[in-house]
């Protein structure tokens, strides 16, 4: 059964979304690192160290959290119906007259 979506169209938004998150990589794992700092600060309370560790550890997998949602939705998109499509569009919409 053919799909109603494009699946190039999908295929390419799904690549754009994973470069935005490899972008967004870098600045989590510097905020990563600057709360593993903030809970190296001798004396630090139970009440600013609990909050701060959680955020360490939802940022550490926040990212591959993300990776797995790109990850599922390339899966979820037929192959077939994308190959199809690319040569599609390669070979244009026109059809041959031979």
């Amino acid at each position: 059964m053919p799909i109603k979506w494009s699946a190039v169209k999908v295929s390419e938004a799904t690549d754009e979304l994973d470069q935005l998150i490899d972008a967004l990589g870098l600045t989590l794992w510097q905020v990563r690192e600057k709360a593993q700092e903030l809970r190296q600060i001798p004396n630090i309370p139970g009440y600013i160290d609990d909050p701060t560790a959680s955020m360490t550890w939802k940022v550490a997998n926040f990212y591959e959290y993300l990776k797995g949602y790109i990850e599922r939705m390339r899966q979820r998109i037929p192959a077939d119906a994308l190959e199809k499509e690319r040569k599609a569009l390669e070979y244009g919409s026109q059809q041959s007259l031979v």
